[in-house]
C-alpha cells in the first residue's frame, strides 16, 4: 500500500464516532475543533496533536517516532476530510522510547500553514494551575471502547482532576467520577487550563498509565509544558515562529 493510499484509508477510519478521554462531543470538543487535529502516520498510527503556530502541531514523540510518513488531518467546514503534508519532525532530544521518564514530545511543521480558522493554543510558561486536586480540560481523538480500532476520529474532551505526581516534569489526570480517561488515539492531545484569561496548553499527552496489555486506561499521563519551553521555543524560532 502507497504511503498517500495509506493515509488516506486511515482517515476513512477515523471518520467514525468515538468516545475519546472518557469525554463527549458536546461539551468542550466544540470549541477547541479548530485547535486540535490528527496525527497519522502510513503504517497505521492515530494520534492527536495541538496547534502551537499557523503550521506547527505539537504531539508526542512516540506518534512520530517511526521511519514512515506523517500527515495532519481535519475537516474542513463543510464535513470534507483534508489530509496536510509534513514538512519536519523534531523529537525533544530526551524522548527515549520505552522509558518512563521519557520527554514524550515531538513539534511537527508542516509543508502549508492551517487554514486561517485554526487558533494557535498559548503554551504555559509557569507552574500553571496543575497542582494535586485541580481541574483541567484533556481532549483527543481516540477510541470508543477498548478493542473497537474503528471507533476512533471524533474530537471528545473530558473534565480532569490532577492526580498525585510519580516526577516533576510529568502530570497523571484522571476523571473525577472515575471511569475511562484515555484510549488509542488519544496521545498526543492536550492538557488545558481553562482561566477567565483563555486556555492554556499546559501539557502532552503521552500515554495511560499500567502496562496491562490494554488500549484504554483509567488514568492519563501527561509532559508538562513549562520546564519545555526552552526547547519548544527554540525549535520554534529556528523554524521562523
Amino acid at each position: 500500500m502507497g504511503s498517500r493510499t495509506g493515509l488516506a484509508v486511515l482517515l476513512c477510519l477515523a471518520a467514525s464516532p468515538a468516545l475519546a478521554v472518557g469525554g463527549d462531543a458536546a461539551s468542550e470538543a466544540g470549541r477547541l475543533e479548530n485547535r486540535i487535529v490528527m496525527v497519522l502516520g502510513n503504517r497505521g498510527s492515530v494520534c492527536t496533536g495541538t496547534v502551537v503556530a499557523p503550521a506547527i502541531v505539537i504531539t508526542a514523540g512516540h506518534c512520530v517516532s517511526g521511519s514512515g510518513q506523517y500527515a495532519v488531518a481535519y475537516k474542513e467546514i463543510g464535513g470534507t476530510a483534508t489530509l496536510q503534508e509534513v514538512r519536519q519532525i523534531v523529537r525533544h532530544p530526551e524522548f527515549k522510547p520505552g522509558s518512563r521518564v521519557s520527554i514524550d514530545l515531538a513539534l511537527v511543521r508542516l509543508k502549508m500553514a492551517l487554514p486561517a480558522r485554526f487558533a494557535p493554543i498559548p503554551l504555559d510558561d509557569s507552574a500553571g494551575n496543575d497542582s494535586v486536586g485541580a481541574r483541567q480540560t484533556i481532549a483527543g481523538f481516540g477510541l470508543a471502547r477498548e478493542g473497537d480500532d474503528s471507533s476512533a476520529g471524533t474530537l471528545r474532551s473530558a473534565s480532569v482532576t490532577v492526580l498525585p505526581r510519580y516526577y516533576p516534569r510529568f502530570l497523571r489526570l484522571g476523571l473525577a467520577g472515575g471511569g475511562v480517561a484515555i484510549c488509542k488515539g488519544d496521545s498526543g492531545g492536550p492538557v488545558l487550563n481553562d482561566s477567565l484569561l483563555g486556555i492554556t496548553l499546559v501539557g502532552v499527552i503521552y500515554g495511560k498509565e499500567g502496562g496491562d496489555g490494554r488500549q484504554c486506561g483509567a488514568t492519563a499521563q501527561a509532559v508538562r509544558i513549562a520546564p519545555q519551553r526552552a526547547w519548544i521555543d527554540r525549535v520554534m524560532a529556528q523554524w521562523g515562529n
